[in-house]
Formats: C-alpha cells, sequence, structure tokens
C-alpha cells in the first residue's frame, strides 16, 4: 500500500533527526564504562562470547548455582550488545589492546544508537498525537538534548534502551489495528529491558480496553507482559536457581512515597526540574489535553515510572546523573510538548538550550568524578540530594575542569591496566583522569589524537546539520 506524502515527509524527518542525533553523540562517545552496573552488563556479554556462560567476576555479581557469581542486573542489553562487544573484542587483539578495554569502547556505541533512535520515534509519535512536524522536531530535540538523555547517551545503562521501548509501544498503541497486534512483543521486551517495564502491560491494557469497548483488547499488553516475566523468571532460575531472585532487593514502601516524588521532581540533586527543564514547558499544554484518551495513556505512564521509583528504597539512584530512572518517562512527555505553539513553543526552545547548558559538561567528563571527589571530602552522595550549593548539575563544571586538567598529566595507558574494576581505588580513579571522548585514547592504537578530533568534529556538525536541514525544511510543510 502506498505511504501518503505527508506520512513519507514525516518518516523522513523522523529518520533524518535520529540519525542527526545518534551522529552527535557518537561525536561523544565515551572510551570507558565506569559504573558498576555498566560493567556487569557489559561482563555477560563477554563471558557470553568467551565462555558461552552467563557467569561474571566476583567484584561484578553475586554468588548464584554452583557458587559462581552472576550479574544483578538486566538481561535484554547485554544481549544486544554481543555484536558490538564481539567486534570490540576482534579489534582488541588486532590492535594489541586489552580485549575487555575495546569490548567496553564498542559496546558504548549502542547508547548514542539507543537514544537517537528514541528521538526518532518521538518525532513519530508526537506527529500522532497531533503535532505538527515542526512542533515534533521541537519536542524531538527537547528530548534529546534539553534532558538528561544528552548524558545517558554515554552512559551503559538499562534506561536508554527502556526509553526506546516504552516510545515505541506507545506509538504502536496509537495506531492502527495491525500496529496494535505488535504491542505485546514490545510489552516483552519491557520487561526484559528492566522489570520496571512490567508497568507497561496493564496501562495499555486499560487504554486499548477503553479505546476499543472490548475485552479482547486488552490481552496483546497482558500476554506481552505475561511472557516477558516467564523469561525473566527463566533468567532468574538459571543463575540463582529461584525464580524470583533478581539479583536487585526488592524494597518498596509506600512510606517512600511523598519524599521520592519531591525528590525526583525538585531536589537539586536529582530533581526533573533542575536536569530536563525542557519537560517544564508542558505547563503550556491546556488543560483540556487532558481529557483526550491518548495524552492521558503518556501522563499515565509518565506518573506509573515516577510512582514505581518513588516508592524505592534508593529512588535516588546512587551514583547517578539528575532522575536517570525516569528517562523512560520522557520520550512520552516530551511528545505531547510537540502540541505547543506559539510563545510555548519558545519556551520550550529557551527550555532545551538551558537544559543543553545544564548537562553539556557531561560530554567530555565522567559526572562520577562529582560524586568521587564527596567521598573524599568525606560527603555522602545521599546527603547532598536537597543541598544546592552541593548540586552535581554546578560541581560538575568544577570537576570537568579538574578532569581535563588532570588528563593532560596522565598518560592513558594507565587508564587501561585495570579497567573494569569498580569501587573507589586507584584504578577507579584512572578513569576520572581521562578527556572522557574516544579520541582521547587513540594513542594506545597509535593514532594521533588530531586525527579523531577531526571525525568527532565532523561528526557533530553533520548530525546538527541534518537536525537545522529537516527543521528549515519544516517551514514548508503545509501542517505547519
Amino acid at each position: 500500500m502506498e505511504i501518503p506524502a505527508r506520512s513519507r515527509r514525516r518518516l523522513s524527518a523522523a529518520f533524518v533527526v535520529g540519525l542527526g542525533t545518534t551522529l552527535f553523540f557518537l561525536a561523544f562517545l565515551s572510551p570507558v564504562i565506569y559504573p558498576v552496573d555498566g560493567l556487569s552488563m557489559l561482563a555477560v556479554a563477554e563471558s557470553l562470547l568467551t565462555h558461552g556462560s552467563l557467569t561474571v567476576p566476583k567484584s561484578l555479581g553475586m554468588v548464584g548455582l554452583g557458587g559462581l557469581y552472576y550479574s544483578k542486573w538486566y538481561p535484554l542489553l547485554s544481549f544486544l550488545a554481543l555484536p558490538l562487544v564481539g567486534l570490540g573484542m576482534i579489534f582488541g587483539h588486532l590492535m594489541h589492546l586489552p580485549p575487555h578495554f575495546t569490548a567496553g569502547a564498542f559496546a558504548m556505541i549502542l547508547s548514542p544508537i539507543l537514544v537517537g533512535a528514541t528521538t526518532g520515534v518521538v518525532v513519530m509519535l508526537a506527529s500522532r498525537l497531533g503535532a505538527s512536524r515542526r512542533g515534533s522536531i521541537c519536542a524531538a530535540t527537547g528530548f534529546a538534548f534539553g534532558t538528561v538523555a544528552l548524558a545517558l547517551a554515554r552512559e551503559f545503562f538499562a534506561e536508554p534502551l527502556l526509553a526506546l521501548i516504552t516510545a515505541v509501544t506507545i506509538y504502536l498503541e496509537l495506531g492502527s489495528h495491525r500496529e496494535r497486534s505488535k504491542v505485546g512483543f514490545w510489552t516483552a521486551l519491557a520487561v526484559l529491558a528492566k522489570p520496571t517495564g512490567v508497568i507497561l502491560g496493564p496501562i495499555l491494557a486499560v487504554h486499548a480496553g477503553l479505546k476499543d469497548r472490548s475485552l479482547k483488547a486488552i490481552f496483546p499488553p497482558l500476554v506481552g507482559t505475561a511472557m516477558g516475566i516467564v523469561i525473566y523468571f527463566a533468567y532468574n532460575y538459571i543463575r540463582f536457581g529461584d525464580v524470583l531472585t533478581f539479583g536487585q532487593p526488592v524494597a518498596l514502601a509506600l512510606s517512600n512515597l511523598p519524599g521520592g516524588v519531591a525528590g525526583m521532581l525538585a531536589s537539586p540533586g536529582r530533581g526533573l526540574m533542575w536536569y530536563c527543564p525542557a519537560v517544564l514547558a508542558l505547563a503550556g499544554l491546556s488543560a483540556s489535553s487532558f481529557k483526550r484518551l491518548d495524552v492521558l495513556l503518556v501522563a499515565s505512564i509518565a506518573l506509573a515510572y515516577l510512582g514505581i521509583y518513588a516508592v524505592w528504597h534508593d529512588w535516588a539512584g546512587g551514583w547517578c546523573w539528575g532522575p536517570r530512572y525516569l528517562l523512560p518517562a520522557l520520550p512520552g512527555l516530551m511528545a505531547l510538548c510537540g502540541l505547543l505553539g506559539g510563545a510555548s513553543r519558545k519556551a520550550l526552545i529557551t527550555l532545551t538550550i538551558l537544559g543543553f547548558l545544564i548537562n553539556a559538561p557531561t560530554l567530555v567528563s565522567y559526572y562520577e568524578r562529582v560524586y568521587q571527589e564527596e567521598l573524599v571530602a568525606n560527603e555522602a552522595p545521599e546527603t547532598t540530594l536537597w543541598s544546592l550549593n552541593q548540586a552535581p548539575f554546578l560541581r560538575v563544571w568544577g570537576s570537568m575542569s579538574r578532569e581535563i586538567g588532570d588528563a593532560r598529566r596522565t598518560d592513558v595507558r594507565l587508564s587501561v591496566q585495570h579497567v573494569g574494576e569498580p569501587g573507589n581505588s586507584e584504578a577507579s580513579w584512572r578513569t576520572l583522569r581521562i578527556v572522557a571522548v574516544w579520541w582521547w585514547m587513540l594513542p594506545l592504537a597509535r593514532i594521533p589524537r588530531a586525527f579523531g578530533a577531526a571525525v568527532s568534529a565532523l561528526l557533530a556538525i553533520t548530525g546538527l546539520a541534518l537536525i537545522w536541514w529537516t527543521w528549515r525544511e519544516s517551514e514548508a510543510d503545509s501542517d505547519c
């Protein structure tokens, strides 16, 4: 069946904006995985390729069947990273570099692709919600550059994957019956990406039932979620001999709800309003918009993510940048921003620029250095969540400057000797003494940094040019 010209233009815009975003983030690709959960999920992929097993080093897991150690984190990202990890290991052998280092560097390519793909889906989702082409592009760029997506595109976390799955699932649910028949597959993947993805199935089922006025419509998302749970139970049994042992403690308490909600929305340490200012543009949306069933679906999913993490024992997320746990809620919320027009759209653009400036230091440095420096000063990160003076988005500028200064005096070869060692060891500190972009490590392969910096600049300029070209082209679109 022929695709209408208007739909082709929107698909083209989504592809180009998504590609441009991916190229931009690839320009600032991080060369090393620092957080322990990312290292653990990488170790699973390495173990599958080298040993055909799921075991990981003791420092990156917990004891399971046979006294062996298994990752406490989530399976889907590890499996998706297998091709990149395999290429990285081959590259390491060819270039006589530590295979574990190159495997991690190649695995990091996945995050920019996931965030770029999500940005493209936001264009399509905003359009499906009724936004103009230009409004859809504003919403998508707001997600990519005005929220913590900017920082998390450089981390090996499960949240960018769950964000993409959530965006695709909402988009399909708001489409034709043929598209909605695929929702079950994606709700199954959501559970495997991270167990909190279980919230999607029930909410989508309620939406489908209300939309079709039929009990039959509720089954695809619920069956998909059930299949995801069954597969995850099997994964648990293979590792720990118990289907209910996930690795992460299931510590939920309703008493945490007020503090968790307030903290993730407003605290200087993690608050959405500080680290994702582009979302604040939603204040310009008319109250009548929330009477629409499709808008209520997006809002319900965002509230569900907020609620489930607010009652979690560690809603702050440990050493993370801003409200990392809420990233899966952001594509839908930003897609709603595509409905804004006039002064509200200008406010969205302004807030996106502000969000970029807030998150920009994480493009060239590791935000974890802020927390490492707090530990040296005997300050626990969780005690400074409500301190504006100690807010990471303010302190990161100083830590970035110190990191770049240290990088000039540090031999990059020292950074890879003990790569992948979690904790507060000297090896961990070495990672925080490099310029955190891929081309800074090129001397290891006897390639001049200047060459890598030129390639990085070309990728960034090309990516931004693609987005700008699509934006300018939308001026002539009759639906703007």
